[in-house]
């Protein structure tokens, strides 16, 4: 399955960068090199896998989004109302969300729908971020939920 994981948030911005530690541990597991900066992808052609780093989604990524069969998107949230660790199937959806950065991504697999006329299957894998002060350390608490969601990650990748 032609697979893109968008892992995105500020890694200066302590907890904010959670997206960014999952995706590190994941290339770290298979030994590949970890996209450093915002914009910056790596493909796994034999496997059918694009690894991408960005601050922020953006609408303009709905019609990239739309070469996929699936894709994972990799965020931090800061809600206390969601639980600490979510890895679910995602909609498109339009509307406010918990999740740090502004276009969420059920947003954008609306703009995807709605330009392309579908949308790949989707999921989001967030952990609840503690602190976005200016560092690039994380938090005790979302380090722990970091190396939770990055097995998590790989169970998934696994099984697909």
């Amino acid at each position: 399955m032609k697979t893109l994981i968008l892992a995105y948030g500020n890694r200066d911005r302590e907890d904010d960068g959670a997206g960014w530690h999952i995706l590190d541990n994941f290339c770290q597991h298979f030994g590949l090199e970890t996209p450093q900066f915002p914009g910056e992808s790596l493909e796994i052609p034999q496997h059918s896998l694009r690894l991408f780093y960005l601050f922020q989604l953006l609408p303009e990524m709905a019609e990239d989004i739309a070469d996929y069969e699936q894709v994972i998107f990799i965020d931090a949230h800061n809600s206390e109302q969601l639980p600490d660790l979510i890895f679910e199937d995602l909609q498109a959806t339009s509307g406010h969300s918990a999740f740090t950065h502004h276009l969420a991504a059920g947003e954008l697999l609306a703009i995807c729908q709605t330009l392309t006329g579908s949308h790949p299957k989707a999921k989001m894998l967030s952990v609840r971020g503690f602190s976005f002060q200016f560092k690039q350390e994380l938090s005790a608490q979302t380090a722990r939920l970091v190396q939770q969601a990055s097995r998590a990650l790989l169970e998934e990748l696994i099984e697909t």
